[in-house]
């Protein structure tokens, strides 16, 4: 799969039959042309809910004395989750016909405390791939679509597990996270917003 292929995807031909699934959006007062360069650059520490949930995420390895992504700073939001091991799976340099995407991928074992980092993949490809049981599969697209001299921003996260006996794993994690989860995004979006409405 080439990120930079241009046209828009659909999640669930990534990951057919996904039974978890979160969609949020925003409607931002600027042209897409200023909103999605400002969601691309979007420094970390404009996403206020980023650092302390990413923290109590990072809890059991931090107590283990394990290396952990620490957020925050001017270094744009998405390469720190390129960091942690999420795999770029589609990205628009720029909006095309008034329409830009971007979508991301991981998979692990997210609801066990000891080992909840996204496993790392050399390419897309392999990520799709991925079939080993025990695992989790999520993709996360956010995606920006003009009005006129507004643009709507959605984020949208799907999830989908390896074998049956993950389901009952992932659902209850899910349970737990998703709230967090939601809020998450939603500051992202209104950190876009504060950006991109900010910037001359």
């Amino acid at each position: 799969m080439d990120p930079s292929t241009g046209g828009g995807v659909d999640l669930r031909s990534l990951l057919p039959d996904a039974p978890f699934q979160e969609l949020h959006s925003r409607t931002i007062d600027a042209p897409i042309d200023v909103v999605w360069p400002a969601f691309l650059g979007l420094p970390a520490d404009q996403i206020r809910l980023l650092k302390p949930l990413f923290v109590l995420r990072s809890l059991p390895a931090q107590l283990r004395r394990q290396r952990t992504v620490t957020p925050g700073g001017s270094r744009a939001a998405l390469k720190l989750f390129s960091d942690e091991g999420f795999v770029m799976l589609r990205e628009q340099a720029e909006p095309i016909d008034g329409h830009a995407q971007l979508i991301f991928g991981a998979a692990g074992k997210f609801w066990s405390p000891a080992h909840n980092g996204p496993l790392d993949f050399e390419s897309a490809d392999d990520f799709l791939a991925f079939t080993t049981p025990g695992n989790a599969k999520t993709v996360a697209r956010f995606e920006a679509f003009s009005e006129g001299d507004r643009t709507r921003l959605e984020t949208e996260t799907i999830v989908s597990v390896t074998d049956p006996a993950s389901k009952p794993k992932f659902a209850a994690y899910w349970t737990i996270i998703r709230g967090p989860s939601g809020l998450l995004r939603r500051s992202w979006l209104a950190g876009v917003d504060r950006y991109a409405t900010a910037r001359p």
